[in-house]
Parts: structure tokens; sequence; C-alpha cells
């Protein structure tokens, strides 16, 4: 597991591959990678199911979920390990309001064998990269008052809490893109085609002989 230096300093210059943590790699989810979303969300725990959606859901809300994810204009960025999807971030625009900042909200899911790594903080981070190059300026982030690894993640990256219902609402103010976070992101972008390409002809050839 890498300590807080060194994912301070992966967030700040992504790796060929991707940013590096917890023995995986962080990267766009490309259009081609949907089905391994929906598997991702099908291997979910029912109680990490129920804090990602905030109630329970079917496999096939599950499949409808998927599919709509990767469509129009919102972003997914998954963590991967030894080639496979483990934990996800997303990234939804919001419909714009006279007088409101760009705003987009956020949700994370990560299966119960990567929880507590450091891999949501890290998602945030990368998260944060994107809704700052799209002139995001509030990333909302909703989840159940019981999701204490979530708060902790919005409270480490300064996000103001309200309480709406039934649901925490947290908002983070995103700082206004640079040259660097758009090269950021176009290093990223080069490195998940790339990553992508590699774990697809990976996962094509038999177990014993995959690069792992």
């Amino acid at each position: 597991m890498t300590d807080t230096r060194e994912s301070q300093k992966t967030a700040e210059a992504p790796a060929p591959r991707g940013d590096a943590v917890a023995e995986g790699v962080i990267r766009k989810i490309v259009p081609a990678e949907r089905q391994m979303f929906l598997d991702h969300l099908l291997r979910l725990d029912p109680l990490s199911r129920f804090m990602r959606f905030g109630g329970v859901v079917s496999d096939a809300a599950l499949t409808r979920h998927a599919a709509r994810a990767v469509e129009g204009d919102k972003l997914l960025v998954g963590f991967f390990h030894e080639g496979e999807l483990r934990a996800v971030a997303e990234l939804h625009p919001l419909p714009k309001k006279p007088g409101k900042p760009v705003a987009a909200e956020a949700a994370f899911s990560v299966e119960r064998d990567w929880q507590g790594k450091g891999v949501g903080s890290a998602l945030m981070r990368q998260l944060v990269l994107l809704a700052q190059n799209r002139g995001i300026e509030d990333l909302e982030v909703v989840f159940l008052p019981q999701n204490g690894r979530m708060k902790s993640i919005a409270l480490r990256h300064e996000a103001d809490f309200s309480l709406d219902e039934t649901e925490m609402v947290g908002h983070l103010r995103t700082p206004p893109a640079t040259p660097i976070s758009w090269l950021r992101e176009m290093i990223g972008d080069v490195s998940a085609v790339f990553s992508a390409a590699f774990e697809l002809q990976d996962r094509m050839l038999p177990r014993p002989h995959r690069g792992h």
C-alpha cells in the first residue's frame, strides 16, 4: 500500500499506465469496457451495493445503470488490479441552473476487498481533476449518513455538508483548469487507451500465459 507522500506524488504526475495505488492502476474507463463496469457492480456485496445506490437495487437495475453511465457527457474512472475492475468513480454533470455554479454529481463503488486501502481517495483526486478541466465548479457527493468512508473522503477534500432528508450532501469547490491540469488528463487519456488495449489482449490469453 502506498504511503501518503506516494499517493500525493501519483496524483500530481500520472505514471505511464495511469495512477498507481494499492497495487493497481487508476484510469478512465473506455466505452468498450461497459461490461467490465457491470460485472464490477454485480460483484458488490449487499451492503456496498446499498451504500452506493442508497437502497436495494436489482441486477436488472444495475444493467440499466451501466448502460446509461457510458453515454453522453458522463465519465467513469476505474481502479484496475491485475486487469480486473475493482472500483469506479462516476462523474455525472447536472443541469445548469441560472445563477448557480456549474455542478456535477460524483458517485463511488468499491468492492469489499479494496475498501480502506486508499482507493476511494485516489479516485476522488482523479475525479476532481476531470471536473476541474470541464469547468465544473461544484462537485456534489450524495451518500447515506452511515457511510463513514465516503464522508471521510469528502472531508479530506474540504467539502461542505448538509443533510437533505435522509441523505448527506457534500459540496466540493474545484479550482479552475490550468495547462498542467489539461496535460495531466491528456497523459492519462493516452495511458487509458494503451492500458485498455493491453488488458483486453491479456484477458484473451489462457490464464497461465497472462502477464500478471
